[in-house]
């Protein structure tokens, strides 16, 4: 079986929809990984940055009550192959957990998983209660609108290293609950 065979369930349970991106045909090397925009005022959008045919954009983080936190990012792919995000890391934190359903678990239970799909001509988005980064051993208090280094290694595409805008508590809270499945998660009704 191979690698996306075995990730089409998890597929299923990220917040996948079509993409309207261009974007060149060829690879690109890190090195030539390019930033593809910004707003006007960074505290309110992310930038967004290209690495051959994936686009990765609307990158945050925040810090739970615990020592550990949380990365969403939304990844493109306007390429004919599928990609798969399978590792990533950050100076922030002891190491980068790449999370998904667990499958047959509860509303919100995640796991580690071996890698996170990006199928060609679809946006795969990661949120809280699906698909996700958790950083692990933060070796820091992360400060609010402030920006962290996060390195995202791709299976075909290589590696980009992108700005993760820190969320307030607030704006952290809100993109979790746009997040919760109509059941929400144990323990809570909607």
């Amino acid at each position: 079986m191979s690698r996306f065979a075995a990730l089409a369930p998890l597929a299923l349970g990220a917040a996948i929809v079509a993409a309207g991106l261009a974007g060149p045909a060829t690879v690109l090397s890190p090195a030539q990984a390019q930033q593809v925009g910004t707003s006007q005022d960074e505290t309110e959008q992310p930038p967004a940055y290209r690495l051959g045919d994936l686009t990765v954009g609307a990158i945050s983080a925040h810090q739970s009550a615990s020592r550990d936190g949380a990365a969403y990012l939304r990844i493109g792919n306007a390429g004919e192959d599928d990609d798969a995000l399978i590792d990533a890391s950050t100076p922030i934190a002891k190491r980068v957990e790449l999370r998904g359903p667990v499958p047959g678990g509860e509303v919100w239970e995640t796991g580690r998983v071996d890698a996170i799909p990006a199928p060609a001509g679809r946006e795969t988005v990661l949120t809280a209660a699906t698909l996700h980064l958790r950083l692990v051993g933060l070796r820091g208090i992360l400060r609010v609108g402030r920006s962290v280094p996060i390195t995202l290694t791709f299976e075909r595409a290589g590696a980009i290293t992108v700005q993760a805008r820190i969320l307030s508590p607030n704006e952290a809270a809100a993109i979790i609950e746009q997040s919760v499945p109509q059941n929400g998660p144990p323990g809570r009704q909607r």
